[in-house]
C-alpha cells in the first residue's frame, strides 16, 4: 500500500486530509473504537451489514489481509470467491487513499543523531525507561501542550488514559504544568507510583550534589517564605522533592498536580518538584 505523505502537502491539503479522515473515523467509529476481544465479547459480527457477513464469512486472517489491504504474497494474484457489496468496496478504497505511507521519507530526528536510543533534548530521567519512539512522543506532544497552555491562559491539563505517566511526569516536572493524571489500570497506576518515587528520588540526589546552585536557583526565582507560604509550602530551604529552581528550566516554575484513586503519573509529587528537561 503505498499511502500518502502530509510532508508533501500544502496547508489547505493537509487541512482537507484532517476533515476526510475525521468524516471516516466518524463513519466507521463503531468498528474503528473496537478491541478485539470486543469482537467476541459484544459479538460486532452480527453487528455488520448482512452484506458484508456473506463476503467475509469463511476468509481466515491472511485471506482477509490480502482482499482488504490489497496486499498479495509474491505471485500471489488477488481473486474475490464473490462480489463483493459496493459499501465494503468503498471502505476499501478510502482506507487505501486516506493511509499514510509506512515507507520513512525522512531523516532521523535531530535529536536522536547523537544516539538513537537516547533523544539529546530529554534529560537521563525522563528517558529512563521509556523507548526512544515514546521519548519523542512525550517530548512533542508536552510541548505543544505548554505551547497552548501559555497561548490560552489554562492552568491546569488533565492527562485521561495516562498509564505509565511518562507525558504527565515530563509536563509536569520538566514543563512546570499543573497536570492531573488518570489511568483506569490499577496496574499502570502502581507502576506509575513506583516511577514517580524514582524520579523523586534523583531530584533529591540532584539537590544534595548541587546545594549552592539549587539555593541560588530558589533566590533567583523568587523562591522563600512569602512565596512558600502563597503556595501553601512550607517555609525554608527545600527538602527532597521541593522546589529548586537550578533544576528547572531558565523561567519556569513548575506546578502542583493533582491524584485520586484512579490518578497516577506525578499525582504523589510534591508542589513545585521539577527537573530540567
Amino acid at each position: 500500500m503505498p499511502g500518502i505523505s502530509a510532508r508533501g502537502l500544502s496547508h489547505e491539503g493537509r487541512r482537507q486530509l484532517a476533515v476526510n479522515l475525521t468524516r471516516v473515523l466518524a463513519l466507521y467509529r463503531p468498528i474503528l473504537d473496537a478491541y478485539i476481544i470486543e469482537f467476541f465479547t459484544d459479538n460486532l459480527w452480527d453487528t455488520l451489514p448482512c452484506s458484508w457477513q456473506e463476503a467475509l464469512d469463511g476468509l481466515n486472517p491472511p485471506q482477509l489481509a490480502t482482499l482488504l489491504l490489497g496486499m498479495p504474497g509474491e505471485g500471489e494474484v488477488i481473486r474475490y470467491r464473490s462480489v463483493w457489496p459496493l459499501t465494503l468496496l468503498a471502505l476499501k478504497s478510502t482506507a487505501c487513499a486516506l493511509a499514510f505511507t509506512r515507507t520513512p521519507g525522512f531523516q532521523t530526528p535531530s535529536e536522536f543523531l547523537e544516539n538513537p536510543s537516547q533523544s539529546s533534548r530529554l534529560t537521563a530521567p525522563f528517558r529512563k525507561h521509556v523507548r526512544p519512539k515514546k521519548q519523542h512522543e512525550i517530548r512533542r506532544l508536552g510541548e505543544l501542550v505548554k505551547k497552548l497552555s501559555d497561548f490560552t491562559g489554562c492552568t491546569q491539563v488533565v492527562d485521561v488514559g495516562s498509564g505509565q505517566g511518562h507525558l504527565s511526569r515530563f509536563m509536569a516536572l520538566g514543563l512546570g504544568l499543573m497536570v492531573k493524571s488518570i489511568e483506569g489500570d490499577q496496574r499502570l497506576v502502581e507502576r506509575a507510583q513506583r516511577l514517580d518515587q524514582e524520579l523523586l528520588q534523583a531530584l533529591e540526589k540532584e539537590e544534595k550534589r548541587n546545594p549552592q546552585i539549587c539555593a541560588a536557583g530558589a533566590t533567583a526565582s523568587g523562591a522563600g517564605p512569602a512565596a512558600a507560604a502563597e503556595s501553601g509550602c512550607p517555609s525554608g530551604p527545600p527538602g527532597p522533592g521541593e522546589p529548586c529552581g537550578g533544576l528547572l528550566q531558565p523561567g519556569v516554575t513548575a506546578g502542583p498536580t493533582g491524584g485520586d484513586a484512579y490518578s497516577t503519573g506525578p499525582a504523589a509529587v510534591p508542589t513545585g518538584a521539577g527537573l530540567p528537561c
